[in-house]
């Protein structure tokens, strides 16, 4: 993060004259009342598919808190954009014209990313947490250097000496300003050339926050915003272990150790050297061929902190570290679901399943077709396994959703990626997020990917998981995924399936993996279909890696010709022996 600390970067442009700083709040108050109200329209999809009296208090709730919400952001704005028209911040109204129609457009790039840099800091610094609903505005009004932000707050006395470096006023005013912060306790530094230097290596909190009132200051910035971007670099360090989550460990421990009767394995795992970025990402694996897949999947993302939630696999218990883990020896229920999934595969019944699809019949047909013989032998080989990692799933979803409410990796957006009996995992957590007070929840989670999911496509769920989500809610389905339609039927879901269909729910994104046409190919082809989705900081070249490691190892255990898939369909679904 070298050299990207610039306070310059992180206050409004003095460039900006009151007609254009009038005109961009206009805008963007415009652009988060339309923002508050459609999160407002999930909430009440919710109430009324859900249709009770908890419901519609969930909602009013979860209305107040979001308008509180949007009030302090508003204020944020107003603060940035150099208190337009001056007295106080205006009030909030959600009733106000959302139109952007026939408003001046918004300043170029160099001049839009500052202010909303310093609506960034305003926001974390005032609240000592970065709310997924702030985050996710905005990035829809423009371009945010998130990087910034975090080499600001975490050392904000190099920022302010950097800032000295580059202002010519510095060396103009320097006599003033000695005299002035030595009155306000700065003994420990001096100010040469104009750069404030800490003699003894860093400055207290107080003389950093007079330190930046003197340099922000030089920079144009004054009124209300000079002194809450002063006071909040002066305790950045507080901000800084709530942010990255240096204070959840214990707390995280104590949580698991609640439920270590039913989930006797639970760590999260980071998938490369935490860097403590502004937001993070928490991944969840369906199952395991080998004990590295709980991260391996995951190598196909950059940028923000990603870790991988490791669960119900064969471990030996270890110390609690920087990341959470309290595991123990168990059986390995992921990888004998593998096993299973493998063996489920290339049973004769499955192989004739496939052979007919390849030979374009549908599933329904497919399923009427085969007699309760061929169900029973279909049954024997998956029902144990999947339906006792089904339960460990659920179970393990509930305990995560707590752990995501105390904030474990950081008070930060999170975004949850999984797929298969990972998606459940999610789904599970965020329903247990979804029954919390809205208070506790409003800024948590950002967005959402669930590909193949072994969940019914319910609608008061999904709306209860669409009003946690402040940004995307994507649901990744593979309509010819015809081992998960197996799945399905031996669990006993009676509602559509998610990773089957579309979830007809308002802000719920359908994308169709055509791709992906049996459930094992979730495993090598999630990078393709996050790419797909437009999901932020997938590696390109790390996805064709992936896809391409992972076609060769499916082709070899289930791969079908066209030859084999006429031979399956000729043999037809009755037999048990297994394929050649």
């Amino acid at each position: 993060m070298a050299g990207k600390s610039d306070l310059a970067k992180i206050t409004p442009p003095q460039e900006l004259s009151k007609a254009d700083a009038r005109a961009v709040f206009e805008r963007l108050s415009r652009r988060l009342a339309s923002f508050r109200n459609t999160a407002e329209l999930y909430a009440n999809a919710e109430a009324f598919s859900v249709n009770t009296g908890e419901a519609f208090a969930t909602k009013d709730a979860f209305v107040d808190v979001l308008t509180d919400w949007a009030q302090e952001t508003l204020k944020n704005v107003w603060l940035a954009c150099h208190e337009p028209d001056g007295g106080e911040a205006p009030r909030f109204d959600p009733l106000s014209d959302t139109s952007t129609v026939g408003l001046p457009p918004l300043p170029a790039q160099e001049q839009r990313s500052p202010l909303l840099h310093t609506v960034l800091l305003l926001h974390i610094t005032s609240n000592q947490e970065y709310s997924s609903r702030t985050r996710a505005f905005l990035f829809l009004v423009g371009p945010v250097d998130e990087e910034v932000i975090a080499a600001t707050l975490k050392d904000p006395r190099k920022v302010i000496e950097e800032a000295g470096k580059k202002t010519d006023a510095a060396k103009e005013e320097h006599a003033r300003r000695s005299k002035v912060l030595r009155m306000v306790g700065v003994g420990v530094g001096a100010v040469a050339g104009g750069v404030l230097i800490g003699v003894t290596g860093g400055l207290a909190a107080p003389a950093v926050g007079a330190a930046a009132t003197t340099v922000l200051g030089w920079l144009g910035v004054g009124g209300t915003a000079v002194g809450m971007l002063a006071s909040g670099l002066a305790g950045s360090s507080v901000v800084c272990g709530a942010l990255f989550g240096a204070y959840g460990s214990r707390r995280t421990a104590q949580v698991i150790s609640e439920y270590t009767r039913e989930v006797r394995d639970l760590s999260v795992k980071p998938v490369y050297e935490p860097r403590e970025t502004m937001a993070v990402r928490l991944c969840v694996t369906g199952w395991l061929e080998t004990p590295d897949d709980v991260t391996a999947p995951w190598t196909i993302f950059s940028k923000e902190d990603t870790f991988a939630l490791q669960w119900a696999s064969a471990c030996h218990k270890t110390n609690l570290s920087f990341y959470l883990s309290y595991q123990f020896q168990e059986v390995d229920a992921l990888q004998r679901l593998s096993s299973a999934l493998v063996d489920l595969v290339t049973a004769q019944a499955m192989q004739y399943i496939k052979g007919q699809i390849i030979k374009q019949t549908f599933l329904a047909a497919l399923f009427a077709a085969l007699s309760p013989t061929a169900w029973m032998k279909i049954t024997k080989i998956i029902d144990n396994p999947w339906m006792h990692a089904q339960s460990l799933a659920i179970k393990t979803g509930k305990v995560l959703g707590t752990l995501l409410a105390q904030r474990v990796l950081g008070a930060r957006p999170i975004t949850l990626v999984g797929y298969s009996l990972g998606s459940l995992v999610i789904f599970e957590a965020l329903q247990h997020l979804a029954s919390l007070p809205p208070a506790q929840t409003l800024g948590l989670v950002q967005d959402v990917y669930l590909f193949g999911s072994p969940v019914p496509t319910d609608a008061g769920q999904w709306a209860a998981l669409r009003r946690v989500a402040a940004g995307r809610v994507v649901n990744g389905f593979g309509a010819n995924d015809y081992v998960l339609a197996v799945l399905a039927r031996v669990s006993g879901i009676n509602w559509g399936v998610a990773g089957l269909q579309p979830v007809e729910v308002q802000g719920v994104e359908n994308v169709a993996c055509e791709q992906v046409d049996g459930h094992l190919k979730w495993r090598g082809m999630i990078g393709q279909c996050l790419a797909q989705c437009g999901a932020p900081g997938v590696d390109r070249a790390e996805v064709e890696q992936q896809a391409e490691r992972m076609a060769a190892k499916s082709e070899e255990k289930v791969g079908m010709t066209e030859e084999k898939a006429e031979r399956a369909v000729k043999a037809g679904p009755g037999s048990d022996v297994l394929s050649t």
